[in-house]
This record gives C-alpha cells, structure tokens and sequence, in this order.
C-alpha cells in the first residue's frame, strides 16, 4: 500500500505546484447544493465530506435508463450480481450501502441486495454519493455509504418531455412527463415503461436474462402555503414481470414471477423566523413479490411464494442556525418494518426508535467541521451509537484538506434473525437464529438430526455488524478550468454475519444459521481528475486501488496454516503471504477514462467511457477460501461505451444514438449480467411551458 501512496504524492504535488485558478469556471461547482452528507441544504464547497454528484445533464448524456448503469461508471463502485445488481463501495458488499430516494430509503432487498435495475432514471435531478460511514445521520445499511437519488428540483417554469427509444434485444423504452409550476408551488408527474426479450451469452441453452417487463410511475406535489409553511407531498409505484424457465427431471418448469415496489412521502417544513426550520416527515413504503412455478405440459404447480415487507417512518428534524458559523441539526424518529413471506413461520416486525444531533461549525473562512451522532434502540438487538467527525481545511483557493472519522453499523435482517426454509429438493436447511435451537431440537427429536456441531444456546445471540472507517483526502482545482480529486480510506468491520452448518442432518445434508466470526479490513486510494479543455472538450479520468483482507484468515496465512496446490508440481504446499489475493469479488485497480465533445451552438454532444476493472477471485475450487489459482479467478476486462446526440427545432427535439460494450467484450461464466455490444436509438420531444 505503502508504494501507491508515495506513487500518488508523486503526481499529486507538482500540479499543486504549479497551480493556477480560474474562478470563473469553478464557480457554478462551488454554489452547488448538497443535502445528503448533512440532511439540509448546504453549499457543497463548505462540507467537510467528500461528495459525488451526478447531474442530470451527465445522465443523459451517458443514454443510461437504469441507476445500475449510471454507477457503474463511478470512480470506486463496482456493480455486483448476486440477486439482482447491487453496488459495492470501498470494497464492502451491497448491503452496507444504503439506497435512498429523495432521502428516504429504498426496501425490498434479497439476501442484501436491492437491485439497481428497479430504478429508472428518466426523472433524476441528480444523484449524491458519500463513502464512508453514514449511520450518524441515517442509521443501519449505512455502513459503506449512501447514494441518495433526488428527483426533484426548483424550476421556476414548467417542462413537458416524452422519450421513445429502441435498442438491441428487442428493447423499448417509453418515457414521458411533465412539470407544472404556478406561484406557490409545482406539480410533476412521470411514467416509464420498459420491455426486454432478453440476451443469451456464448453457447448458453438457456437465456442468461430472461424476457420482463416494468412500468414506474412517480408524481410530486410541492406547495408554499404561506410564508412560513411549506408541503411536499409524493409517491411512486414500481411493477415488474418477468417470465423464465428451466428442466427438471426432463420436464420444463415454467417460472412466473410478479414484482412491485410502492412508496409514499409526506414532508411538511415550517420556518417561523429565520433561524428555525422545523420538519416532520411520515414515509411509507410497501415491496411484494410473487413467484409461481408449474409444468408446461399439464400445468402441475412445482413451487409457490410469495413475499411482502412493510416499512413505516414518521421522522422529526429541527435546524438551528444559532449564528453565521453554527448550525444545530437534530432530529427523533421511530420505524416500523414488518413481512410476510412463504419461508416465515408468522407475520414478522422489528420496532426502533432513534434520536440523532449535528453540529456544522464553521470557526473561520478556512475551516469546516462537521461533528455528530445517532443512537438507535431496537426490540430485536442491543442499541448502536453511531458518532462521526468530519473536518477540513482550505489552505488556500486552489487546495482545501479534509479529513474524517466515523462508526457504521447494520442490523441483522429479518432473514438472518427468522427465516425457515427446508430445501426438500435438495435437503438441506436454513434456519434465523431467534429459531435455530428449538428448530433443530424439534428435529432431533424426531430424529433427522445425525450431529450438532455448535452451542445452541449461543445462537440467539446476532449482533450487529460495525465500523470504523477512516478517509483523508485533497481537493484542489491545480491548473485552469481544472479539478483534482485524492482520498485515502480505511475500513475495520466487525461482527460479520456468515452462513454457518451448525448441524448435520441423518440425510447427510446440513441445516444452516447465522453467527458472527469474521472481522475484515479493507484499503486503499481514489484519485479523480477532470479538466475542460477550450471551450467544447472534456476529459476526466478516475482510478482506485483497493485491498480487501479477511484478518482472521491473513493471520492464518502468515503462520503457515493455509495450504495450496501447487498449479505446476500439483503438490500440497503453504500459501504464501504474497499469494494471498484478498477477499473474493474485489479488483485490485480499476479506472475510468471519459472524453466528451459538447457544441451548443450545432446541438451537440458526444462522449465516449472506457472502463476497466483487474481482475478478481470468483469462486473457492480447492476450499482454502483464498482465490489462488488461475481458475478461480474471473479476467480483468475493459468495455468501452459510446453515445452521441444531436438537437432540432430550437432544442425541442433530440435524437441519440449509444453503443455501449463497443467492442463485445462477454464472460458468461462470471458477468452473465454484461451482455455483448448493445446499441440504442432514442428520440425525445421536449418544450417548457409558456410564463
């Protein structure tokens, strides 16, 4: 690590030496708002947090639809597989990143993940990103970070747009929506529909992603009743259905499954004088899936579940401006999550409760400090306090340093804590561990179990997993019209949740539960840099390294307890430390290169990605829980991505075209959610509305 810290300084400092600053150009950055890293509003420039923003311009400029595909090509994130495509940040999976919608969050996740392709991005303003812990502000599933998803904005005159695009696989999108504003307020309401056939990659008999079909609706509502009270009122629903298919014992089981997501918000603002602003917030959101399974010969029912989950939060936050250098943030919130589901014995809930306090003091021109706090009681596990501290300094107007500590966490689900499902096809199972021991005793007792293999009694027992994280970085814009961008992170988890065997069964099979063992540490370095070059070109490039250790195992490693084969003399032997890779699913380098042409005066604008990820471990093949062969490894592999579009009649019409995977890079082993080259083509007919 040592040597790509010193690589970096390297770089760094002689742009810092030879800086120059163009305030001019920076400026439209520096009265950005942000909301996200202190939940209000606040000029981007005075947060001592580190945050990513991608606006809408940048979205629709890449031709993306989906959020998945937006993220992917962030510096730092990788976009993951399991059970939908989820993101992983600072190399911690997709649980620990906590998804939010216009600062509420997102539920319906599977074994961790929410899947990224459920949200569309055709009425995104902009989209906010902060790695590191958040739990002080928002609580569990903060853990890694938090991408907040904001769709709304304050135009002061209405906009009405509609989008057709068709692509490769029989692809369509239809999007439209339309923006009202009057005197007090606005009114927005926006639809999507999109259809797929799905692709197959290399010899795959099967499809790798079957036909489905989603449709999302979203309406806001914002009102300015007088002076002093303002309303939002909000909603959007999500409905998905896909059809697969697969052969068991020679005969096609037809695979039929519904989706839905709905959510609705209701924030009131009241401002008696200006110093104060109070703020209630009630949310409520509501996720089901239902899956049927029979043969396509005689209908026969194979399998049937479903799943529902509840989620209700009324939320106080009072701000205090106390003076021009302190502002007070405080806030008391309670939650209720409930569910339904086929592999639960009854109708589940978690209750929790949670106060949080911030302080933001500014003590000069130069300094920003950002310190608070959250404690959160839950009837299920002991309660968790979340501190963070956050500073940074501006040395000077081209190079401002920033520094942070906090502590993360994330509560055991309802999975890991109640979940019972017997895999009769198979024969194993797994078991939450509020009822592992009278599960298995109950087992025993009609014998089906051969042996036990851990303390029953301590099963009850599921903490939450926790961290420190520390980030240190620069800002600095080091030459003309450009930026410069490095952070330094490090992450101890603890508590990790695994899957355990904790039984045997008489069938030879295993039951499963939950148990906390591992502790993890992952490192490394970002670096970002972006520079507008003249008046119509821009390039920006980001790379990260990263260092995902399982300390436990590492340990195990440097005292020669881990074993190998060797790949050449095919002989048992030690692994050694530096064979050892680090944690499955993690790349060591990655790095993106973004080149953009844009002419307003021949409404233009074209861009081109290239991104690259280094290899990573994929799968355990000699069961050392090391990736260590050349096998178990999934290639390093770079996409490139094109789109180009060209504007009409006054701006009014658009037209796109995007090829992304230009050179039809496929690894149907490992990525069977990258398909091969993709093109789209895509119109979009827009006009605002008289004054």
């Amino acid at each position: 690590m040592l040597k790509y810290i010193v690589l970096l300084g390297c770089l760094w400092w002689p742009w810092i030496l030879f800086a120059q600053t163009d305030t001019v150009a920076d400026n439209k950055i520096l009265q950005e708002v942000v909301v996200t890293a202190t939940r209000n509003e606040q000029l981007r420039q005075k947060v001592p947090i580190a945050v990513t923003v991608i606006n809408k311009e940048q979205i629709r400029s890449m031709g993306a639809m989906h959020l998945d595909q937006v993220l992917a090509e962030q510096t730092g994130l990788f976009i993951t597989s399991n059970h939908g495509t989820g993101v992983q940040m600072q190399g911690l999976e997709a649980e620990y990143t906590l998804i939010l919608l216009d600062g509420e969050p997102l539920i319906g996740r599977t074994a961790g993940t929410l899947d990224l392709s459920r949200i569309v991005v055709s009425n995104i303003e902009r989209i906010e990103i902060i790695k590191g812990p958040v739990s002080s502000l928002y609580g569990s599933d903060a853990l890694a970070g938090v991408i907040n998803i904001i769709t709304s904005n304050k135009a002061t005159r209405g906009r009405t747009n509609a989008t057709v695009r068709y692509g490769s696989n029989n692809t369509w999108q239809l999007d439209a929506g339309t923006q009202a504003t009057y005197e007090e307020g606005s009114f927005s309401v926006n639809g999507n529909y999109f259809s797929t056939k799905g692709y197959s990659i290399g010899d795959a008999t099967t499809p790798s992603v079957f036909p489905y079909h989603a449709v999302t609706g979203q309406t806001r509502w914002e009102h300015n009743w007088n002076g002093k009270w303002q309303s939002i009122l909000s909603g959007r629903y999500f409905d998905q259905r896909a059809a697969a298919y697969f052969d068991n014992g020679g005969k096609r089981v037809l695979d039929n499954t519904k989706e839905s997501d709905a959510n609705a918000a209701l924030v009131l603002r009241y401002k008696p004088v200006e110093a104060w602003t109070h703020q209630l917030r009630l949310y409520y959101s509501r996720y089901a899936t239902d899956e049927k399974m029979e043969y396509q010969d005689d209908k026969q029912l194979y399998d049937a579940s479903f799943f529902t989950q509840y989620y209700l939060k009324p939320e106080y936050q009072f701000d205090w401006m106390m003076n021009k250098t302190n502002t007070l943030t405080a806030g008391v919130g309670y939650i209720r999550e409930s569910l339904e589901a086929t592999r639960y014995d009854e109708k589940m809930a978690f209750n929790s409760g949670y106060v949080f306090v911030q302080e933001n003091w500014h003590p000069g021109e130069a300094w920003s400090i950002l310190v608070g706090a959250r404690f959160d009681t839950h009837n299920q596990y002991p309660g968790q306090v979340s501190p963070k501290a956050s500073v940074s300094y501006k040395i000077n107007d081209y190079l401002k340093v920033l520094g942070s500590v906090g502590r993360g966490y994330r509560a055991p689900d309802f999975r890991q804590l109640y979940l019972h499902f017997n895999n009769a096809a198979v024969g194993y199972s797994v078991v939450g561990t509020r009822l592992a021991a009278d599960v298995i005793r109950q087992m025993q007792a009609a014998g089906e179990i051969k042996n036990i293999g851990y303390d029953l009694d301590k099963l009850s027992t599921l903490n939450a997993e926790s961290s420190w994280s520390y980030n240190a970085g620069l800002q600095s814009t080091p030459w003309k019209k450009g930026q410069a961008n490095v952070n330094f992170f490090l992450n101890k988890v603890s508590n990790l949740i695994d899957t355990r065997a904790i039984a045997q069964k008489t069938n030879d099979f295993s039951v499963y539960s939950y148990v906390n063992v591992n502790r993890i540490t992952t490192y490394g370095a970002e670096v970002e840099i972006n520079q507008a070059i003249q008046k119509n070109w821009q390039v920006a490039g980001g790379y990260q390294y990263l260092m995902a250790i399982d300390d436990e195992l590492l340990k195990k490693v440097k005292r020669d307890e881990v074993f190998t084969v060797d790949e050449d003399t095919h002989q048992t032997r030690v692994l050694t430390r530096r064979e050892y890779f680090g944690l499955f699913n993690r790349s060591h380098h990655a790095a993106n290169l973004k080149i953009r042409y844009t002419n307003a005066l021949w409404g233009l604008d074209a861009n081109l990605r290239v991104i690259y990820r280094s290899k990573y471990g994929f799968v355990d093949e000699n069961g050392n829980n090391v990736p260590d062969r050349k096998s178990e490894f999934a290639a390093g592999y770079a996409t490139v991505n094109f789109a180009v579009a060209k504007r009409f009649l006054d701006n009014r019409i658009r037209l796109q075209v995007t090829a992304d995977n230009l050179f039809n890079y496929t690894d149907a082993a490992h990525i069977p959610t990258l398909p091969g080259r993709v093109f789209t083509a895509a119109v979009t007919y827009s006009f605002a509305h008289a004054k």
